[in-house]
């Protein structure tokens, strides 16, 4: 990063001395652009400036995912701007882009493995787990003691989420209320309201291919994303049982009559409600699929709001024809993101890296992010600007239907072990095509967990 250039002034006594002076000037100059250490340089009567060089600032590495045409690019792009500005002379975040999620978690995989895990890490889908477990990462308690007020700007609730036995591994950036998207329009012919029981969500669904709709934009490769939404609906809306399930960490038994029962349903959908290419496609092929009017129904979070306002992501005033609904049961999935985790191995990276980090977790990485991102803070604070409300009425629409519902439980990513997560692409069509019955799953999924190391 380019240095401000310090300004020596010059004694005009005589030709020389000014000669000397200006070279004096240059000289300083250049060092400073070089980026190299100079010596002290001497002053016009002779004597040595001590003023000490200015300090470079600390390089940080950061990898992420939310580039290109990802939901999240334009607030991670814009947190890190602001960063820039506000930082930038202390801390130089280098930025590595990765073209998806799922190519992200398979690399920061590999660099755990080698134990080169970058200065600040992202640990969604289990890579907080095994970041933890290598001895990889530093906890922020003492970052958090000595800044009670930036302690306060996340909230007890959002720590709480991702402390282990007394140690905060990672600062959550966002709070996950998440329901379903439908298309109005479709729901309207099909002469249909959102559901309120899984007995009225499975006849909307028949009754939409009856008048000619795909149902559900569902996916099973990558982490399963928007069918493990469903499947987490499912389970924790099925009793105190399946509740307690989905607000566990690290459940070990998946053989139990909610989650046989569950996969069951989604093995129907999969198999009489969703597109052609769901078995194996990833969430930008269910994305489109919704916003270009292939399917009905999308499981997913606020971020994707903006999408259905984007001419370059949905079809012509899409965005008009959405409306968000809460799962049967008057229920929602809740849960806050994993967030940022410090992989720095230095006492010097290790502060830059959590400088950064209460940058993006703190009152303004949030409100950039709710204003550029359309992600709920995880501050109570932190509210939707006007100018917001105006441009994307849906999300407050969302804010107000997760104000407004009784049953709230996790998702799948945010419980189960990493391995879990890698699981569902190959268990999937195993149930879909008959080679695995959901209790055989079930009984797989149990042994996948045991195997967690």
């Amino acid at each position: 990063m380019r240095k401000p250039l310090f300004k020596t002034s010059c004694t005009l006594a005589s030709t020389l001395i000014l000669a000397l002076s200006v070279s004096a000037c240059g000289s300083q100059n250049s060092s400073e652009n070089s980026g190299t250490s100079a010596t002290a340089a001497p002053t016009a009567s002779g004597q040595a400036n001590d003023a000490p060089a200015a300090k470079a600032p600390v390089k940080i590495s950061y990898l992420t995912f939310r580039v290109g045409t990802h939901a999240s690019a334009k607030l991670e792009e814009e947190q890190i701007k602001q960063f820039n500005a506000k930082y930038g002379k202390e801390v130089e975040v280098v930025v590595e882009e990765i073209p998806s999620d799922s190519a992200y978690e398979d690399k920061l995989k590999i660099l755990a493995v080698s134990g080169d895990v970058p200065d600040v890490v992202m640990g969604k889908n289990g890579i907080n787990d095994i970041l933890i477990k290598g001895n990889l990462v530093t906890p922020f308690n003492d970052y958090l003691d000595k800044d009670p007020e930036w302690k306060a700007e996340v909230g007890e609730a959002a720590l709480a989420a991702n402390t282990r036995d007394g140690k905060v591994w990672s600062i959550s950036d966002q709070k996950q209320n998440i329901g379903y998207f439908y298309n109005k329009e479709m729901f309207e012919k099909a002469g249909i309201q959102p559901a309120q029981t899984w007995d009225e969500f499975m006849s909307n669904n028949e009754k939409l291919k009856a008048a000619g709709f795909v149902p559900l934009a569902l996916m099973t490769g990558e982490n399963a994303w928007t069918t493990n939404l469903i499947l987490a609906a499912l389970v924790g809306t099925n009793g105190e049982a399946g509740n307690t399930f989905m607000n566990t960490l690290h459940p070990t038994d998946f053989n139990t009559p909610e989650m046989i029962q569950a996969l069951n349903m989604m093995k129907t959908m999969l198999e009489k409600y969703t597109t052609k290419d769901a078995l194996g496609a990833g969430y930008a092929n269910a994305a489109n699929a919704f916003s270009q009017n292939k399917a009905a129904m999308i499981a997913n979070g606020p971020w994707m709001i903006g999408d259905f306002s984007d001419p370059t992501k949905s079809s012509a005033d899409f965005d008009k024809k959405v409306g968000v609904a809460a799962y049967p049961d008057n229920s929602l999935i809740s849960t806050y993101e994993v967030g940022y985790m410090i992989g720095a191995k230095t006492p010097e990276t290790r502060d830059a890296a959590e400088k950064f980090i209460r940058f993006k977790t703190g009152i303004e990485g949030q409100t950039i992010a709710l204003e550029y991102g359309n992600v709920m803070p995880v501050s109570n604070k932190i509210q939707p600007s006007d100018a917001l409300k105006q441009k994307y009425p849906l999300f407050v629409e969302s804010i107000k239907l997760a104000q407004q519902t009784q049953v709230h439980y996790q998702s799948f990513d945010s419980i189960v072990y990493p391995n879990i997560t890698d699981a569902w692409k190959s268990l999937y069509p195993k149930l879909v095509f008959g080679q695995s019955t959901a209790e055989e799953i079930a009984k797989e999924l149990t042994e996948i967990a045991a195997k967690h190391k």
